[in-house]
């Protein structure tokens, strides 16, 4: 691969570079060529983590910190920029103190997955909007990529043998109930 100089000279990279720029190029190229749906997670797949800069919750807060034996996790994403977050995340909350006040709080938990990469952002839409569940922000992109996110919110119920049972993409009133 040559590269040009700022004297108009070409100049060629060493191979140990050159190689990996290539084959990421070409895994790119690839990836295009596949339909979106390959990379969203299905349901009856193992969860994969779901973690990020924590803003609510204790310190170093993660999916795989949350379950445990027979509790039931639903992993919600969201964004400060996004409409039917603003609708679906105080009925999810109100789903959640429900089921602690009815005794089932050591059986079911939520996580919020920001995925806005301004922490800031994040932490002013919480205030405008609180929770009383933990809650991450997934700055990198990896949790959201993992997951195939294409539509907010996107909301995934994890089962207690860590598979995702069943996904809720967008909102509609009454989501909760479908949960």
């Amino acid at each position: 691969m040559a590269l040009v100089s700022r004297s108009g000279r070409a100049c060629r990279l060493p191979l140990k570079v050159e190689i990996p720029m290539l084959i990421q190029r070409l895994l790119l190229a690839c990836a295009a060529l596949l339909p979106f749906s390959a990379f969203a997670i299905d349901p009856g797949a193992v969860a994969p983590e779901a973690a990020g800069v924590v803003l609510q919750g204790p310190e170093g807060i993660k999916l795989s910190k949350l379950r445990t034996p027979g509790r039931v996790v639903v992993v919600d994403f969201w964004a400060s920029w996004c409409g039917p977050c603003v609708q679906a995340i105080p009925e999810l909350n109100a789903m959640r103190e429900g089921l602690v006040h009815e005794g089932f709080g050591d059986r079911f938990e939520v996580l919020g997955v920001s995925i806005d990469n301004d922490v800031k952002l994040a932490k002013r839409f919480l205030e405008r909007i609180p929770v009383s569940y933990p809650v991450v922000d997934d700055v990198l992109g990896v949790s959201s990529q993992t997951y195939g996110i294409w539509r907010l919110p996107a909301t995934f119920l994890i089962a207690p043998d860590g598979r995702i049972q069943y996904i809720y993409h967008g909102y509609g009133a009454g989501f909760t109930a479908d949960l």
